[in-house]
């Protein structure tokens, strides 16, 4: 026989089996679909991070405190140890260097801010007007901190769309006073969000001048970060390189491995969110391949039962003519076509929660993932439909007497 015979045979079995048909693909849908939101999810996560990484700005390199030495233990101190180290001078000297595009020396923290009965925890940021060129922001409305603002440590503050929304609900933020501690704040502009994704918004932070926050918001004379961009992409890796080394001779440092600073750019932080997004991939790869393992053997189950339930029908067959490899084949196409028409609807179950989620995240369902969906169905139809099918050949005719 032909295998479009095989094929409308197994449709005709399982057409008269619709209960045991639906059972057995029902692992199946769930298992598919499971597989296709999964990938969809993690494409959606690789590519949400890594677009804003990127987002922070072109050609960036960021020169951080790092680490203290303490009983000859290195060891990593985000307290106020480990902050003083970068000041202006580091910055100054970073700016002349060759490639350096714009230099942005930062002081973050956290504060409070208050406006009448509403308050928001935000993130200080401490900043230059040279901020908006080399982290890539704009603004929405309003101005951003200008130089003047810097050298009359004013007090003025810029913050982003969602602070304000907390804030001020509805009200326009331009010109209006809010408080952190004792010391008042005059708001002149409001960021264009570029971080809120999804579940995730990174945009929660308040902008003043840099030596507001230094002198009269936290007293201190360092920097926390000193953003800078380089003129090309290809002199990133060098210009890191002069770096290091220039501030390794400024602070009289003579090992890189005992540096007090760290310089990271957008290459270092992509490989490793690809590294741990892969990771990730793996165990989601793992734990997808399991339950489609347990779903298989329950297809294979409900295949031997079929195979119990047939044994007239099969030795029928055979003492019309038909050989153990036509029986092989019609349980094997019987399970193949059940897997796959599972598979199916598995892919489109997935592509209507994708359908309706879409306003919160936005997933991505790629050409692999329907291909690796459609060649698990096949696997697994091949890989538990086998067994069943040798069986139902080799059944003697005594057993069909005995069923009876």
């Amino acid at each position: 026989m032909s295998v479009w015979v095989y094929l409308k045979n197994a449709f005709d079995s399982l057409i008269a089996s619709k209960l045991r048909s639906g059972l057995s693909s029902l692992g199946i849908i769930i298992g598919i679909f499971s597989v296709v939101v999964l990938l969809a999810l993690g494409q959606w996560a690789t590519a949400s991070i890594l677009s804003n990484i990127q987002s922070l700005g072109t050609n960036l390199l960021m020169v951080s405190p790092w680490w203290s030495r303490q009983s000859n233990v290195r060891w990593a101190e985000w307290g106020r140890g480990s902050e003083n180290v970068l000041t202006m001078t580091e910055s100054d000297l970073i700016s002349k260097l060759a490639n350096v595009a714009m230099v942005s020396p930062e002081y973050s923290s956290r504060g409070q801010f208050i406006y009448l009965s509403n308050n928001a925890q935000e993130t200080v940021y401490g900043v230059m007007p040279s901020y908006l060129q080399v982290r890539n922001s704009s603004v929405a409305y309003g101005s951003f901190i200008t130089q003047r603002n810097v050298d009359d440590v004013d007090k003025v503050a810029v913050i982003w769309s969602d602070t304000a929304t907390v804030l001020f609900g509805n009200k326009n933020p331009i010109g209006k006073d809010i408080r952190m501690g004792n010391t008042i704040l005059t708001v002149i502009g409001v960021m264009k969000a570029k971080w809120t994704q999804g579940f995730w918004n990174a945009d929660d932070v308040v902008f003043v001048p840099l030596t507001t926050a230094q002198e009269r918001l936290f007293g201190t004379k360092y920097l926390s970060d000193i953003s800078l961009s380089v003129t090309t992409a290809q002199a990133v890796d060098a210009t890191k390189t002069l770096i290091q080394d220039t501030l390794l001779k400024h602070f009289n440092i003579k090992s890189a491995d005992e540096a007090n600073f760290s310089i990271q750019n957008q290459a270092d932080m992509v490989s490793t969110i690809t590294s741990v997004t892969s990771t990730l991939k793996l165990f989601l790869w793992a734990i997808a391949g399991i339950a489609l393992l347990v779903w298989g053997i329950g297809v294979m189950n409900i295949m031997l039962v079929s195979v119990a339930e047939r044994t007239r029908e099969i030795w029928i067959r055979k003492a019309v003519g038909a050989q153990n490899k036509d029986i092989i084949m019609q349980f094997l196409c019987e399970s193949l076509v059940l897997c796959l028409i599972g598979g199916i609807i598995g892919i489109l179950l997935s592509y209507v929660i994708v359908f309706a989620l879409k306003s919160l995240i936005a997933w991505i369902i790629t050409f692999q993932s329907i291909l690796m969906a459609v060649w698990f169905s096949i696997l697994i139809g091949l890989s538990f439909g086998i067994f069943p099918a040798y069986r139902a050949a080799k059944l003697k005719p005594i057993e069909a007497l005995r069923y009876e």
